[in-house]
């Protein structure tokens, strides 16, 4: 269980309600980017999008869950790579509206579609789906053990489960828990550790673990930038008062996630048997 995290509405209320400013910071690809040269051409994220799309393995005619979709871009990167169809689900109604756009401007509506559901409670048959990934999504959530169980039903046996999310490195002050409330919308995440042992418990077996804090600190330190270069599009926004007061907070977080905060990759399988 998380010791502090907002209801489903909640933070689907909390992304639509920012989802304009996420766009700004981050594109349409709301998580971090992956830092590893292979092909210096592809943006970081983009890249972070491959490597999960490398690490599920599918082709035509398999079907992925992205649990925690944002706003849909690398559920289109995955289907137009590999040719598998993907569902993506997430508790945010702008977000469902604008990755539909997105998939339908990309010429893959046929095999991407999105949901507004809750991830602890998927409406999904037993083994339904060949594979699943959640990025930067668990972390949210009241009851990451339930969510995770929840993946586990719903996937094929043999089938892959990849995760990509932060987590917790040191014990925290209050004063940095307090940071993390206010920028992740919960008072604590899990450690590498607990991820594993949550896996586990429901029922899938880790095949591969990746420590990618290095890549989350190359993310956090292209904020300050990042936050300079889009600043007048904020105060045109939301006004010169609100942009100050994200600017302030922003910082307080690249510095958390900088210094602080870890983040893992990590591919589990469902047995066979």
């Amino acid at each position: 269980m998380a010791e502090k995290a907002l209801t489903p509405d909640e933070v689907g209320e909390f992304y639509d309600d920012r989802g304009w400013l996420w766009e700004i910071f981050m594109g349409q690809n709301l998580h971090i980017g992956y830092w590893d040269d292979a092909d210096p051409e592809v943006d970081p994220k983009d890249r972070l999008t491959d490597v999960l799309v490398e690490r599920v393995a599918l082709g035509p005619g398999r079907r992925l869950l992205d649990v925690g979709c944002g706003q849909g871009r690398p559920a289109i990167r995955l289907a137009a790579a590999t040719g598998c169809d993907v569902l993506g689900i997430t508790v945010s109604a702008d977000q469902v509206e604008t990755g539909t756009r997105l998939a339908r401007e990309a010429g893959v509506a046929d095999r991407v579609r999105f949901e507004r559901v809750d991830a602890m409670e998927l409406p999904y048959e037993d083994g339904s789906f060949d594979a699943v990934w959640a990025v930067e999504t668990l972390m949210y959530l009241s009851d990451r053990g339930a969510a995770l169980r929840e993946i586990a039903r719903v996937l094929a046996p043999g089938g892959v489960f990849v995760l990509a999310d932060y987590t917790e490195t040191r014990t925290l002050t209050e004063e940095w828990r307090a940071v993390l409330t206010e920028g992740f919308t919960v008072d604590a995440l899990p450690t590498a550790e607990a991820y594993t042992r949550m896996i586990g418990e429901a029922g899938l077996e880790i095949a591969h673990h990746e420590d990618a804090t290095p890549h989350l600190r190359r993310s956090a330190a292209r904020i300050d930038r990042l936050v300079a270069d889009n600043y007048p599009k904020v105060v045109e926004k939301g006004g010169r008062e609100f942009a100050e007061e994200f600017r302030a907070m922003i910082g307080k977080i690249s510095e958390l996630e900088r210094d602080l905060l870890g983040y893992v990759i990590t591919t589990a399988r469902k047995p066979v048997s």
